[in-house]
Order: C-alpha cells, then sequence, then structure tokens
C-alpha cells in the first residue's frame, strides 16, 4: 500500500470512527427486528445485525494491520455516546419510523458517503482487499436503500408522516454533521474534505429531507476550526 509518512495513523483514526457507526448500527438493528412483525422485515434486519457486525471486525483487523500500536484517539465518542442515547431512547418506545431515519437513513447515508470517498483515496494508495471494500460498500448501499424505501412505504401507508419526521431530524443531523467534523484532522491531513463529504451525504437525502435547513454553526471552515 502508497502512503505518505503519517497516513497509515490517519487512516487508522477514521476507521476506528466507522468502527463506532458499525457498533451503534448493529445494535439497533438487532432491536428493530425485535420490534417488527412482518417477516420480510425482520429478516433482512436481523441479517443487517449480523453484517454490521462484520463490518466492525473487518475495520478493526484493518486498523491492527494499519496502525499496529494503535491509533490516536478521536473526539468523537461524546456525540456517538448523545447519539445513540437518541436513538436507543426511540428504539424503548417503539418508535420503529424514528429509528429508520436516524440510523439507515441518516447514520448509514453518512457512512455510505464516507466509504465511497475513501475507496477513491484507498484506490490511489493501490490498498489491498478492495473486493472487500466493495462488498461493504454494496451492503451499505442495501441499508440505506432499505430504510428508504420501507420509510416511503410507511408514509404512503399513514404510520407515519414527513412532518413528523422532519420534526425529529435536525437532533441526528446536527448530531451526524459533528460526528463528521470530529476527524476533520484526519481527512485533511490525507488531503480529503470533510464538507465533500457531508455535501454527498445530503444528495441522498429524501427530498424532504434535504429541503430541511441545516445548522451553518455545524460547519466549520478549515483544517484548524474549533470544535
Amino acid at each position: 500500500m502508497v502512503v505518505k509518512p503519517g497516513e497509515h495513523v490517519h487512516l487508522a483514526q477514521l476507521l476506528q470512527f466507522m468502527v463506532l457507526g458499525e457498533q451503534l448500527a448493529h445494535d439497533c438493528a438487532k432491536a428493530q427486528a425485535s420490534l417488527v412483525r412482518e417477516p420480510g422485515l425482520k429478516q433482512f434486519l436481523a441479517g443487517q445485525a449480523k453484517q454490521e457486525g462484520r463490518h466492525a471486525l473487518v475495520f478493526q483487523w484493518a486498523i491492527r494491520w494499519l496502525a499496529p500500536r494503535g491509533p490516536q484517539s478521536l473526539v468523537i465518542s461524546h456525540q456517538m455516546n448523545q447519539y445513540r442515547q437518541l436513538l436507543m431512547t426511540a428504539l424503548t418506545r417503539g418508535d420503529f419510523p424514528e429509528s429508520l431515519l436516524a440510523e439507515q437513513i441518516i447514520l448509514e447515508g453518512l457512512g455510505q458517503a464516507i466509504l465511497r470517498r475513501l475507496e477513491t483515496g484507498l484506490l490511489k494508495r493501490q490498498a489491498p482487499f478492495r473486493k472487500i471494500r466493495q462488498i461493504l460498500l454494496q451492503q451499505e448501499e442495501a441499508h440505506h436503500g432499505f430504510g428508504l424505501r420501507t420509510l416511503k412505504r410507511m408514509v404512503d401507508d399513514g404510520h407515519t408522516s414527513t412532518d413528523y419526521l422532519a420534526e425529529l431530524a435536525p437532533a441526528y443531523l446536527e448530531l451526524a454533521k459533528a460526528l463528521l467534523y470530529s476527524a476533520q484532522d484526519s481527512f485533511y491531513f490525507i488531503q480529503e474534505d470533510p464538507h465533500e463529504y457531508w455535501k454527498d451525504f445530503q444528495r441522498g437525502l429524501p427530498v424532504w429531507l434535504q429541503e430541511h435547513p441545516q445548522d451553518s454553526r455545524l460547519a466549520p471552515n478549515g483544517p484548524h476550526a474549533a470544535r
């Protein structure tokens, strides 16, 4: 793998970021599977939980390969804990639509955007295990697509509404943006711009969610912006 001095550690830090997201996605999908009765939904979510668990293990293995001494910690645990608490509270209430919004739409959408852009950089660096990376990305895309389709069906069937979901979305979107920018130093070190990642993520959101105003205070202007 062709990398510049220091890039191994920063790539490992970004993968550490992904591990936390995959662990939360695993816990959420497992809980979601216990909420639904429709066999097709239950089967997909149970399968997703297993895949997310494997993704976390793959990223952990890659971290050990890139940085055997361990990557420096990212300042993301606080934001991730907040996101987890918000999502798990929704699951405890049995609010399946909110959990779809938070996990499959927002969290998976952000992970998908990150993996897509990182893949371009990994190809330039002649990174190994391309087939495994492609499988992971395809599965993330499938999870996101499942969320989009399922939530649209629930809206069409009157089980929830875009107005209700739009009221819930800002809290998750603000935390998602804070999570992304908490890793900005590592992104900039490997010559990646987190602003472009956020734009890619937004383009993958449903139209009714794209139109929701974003909090501009959470968009730093450069690699040394205050967090």
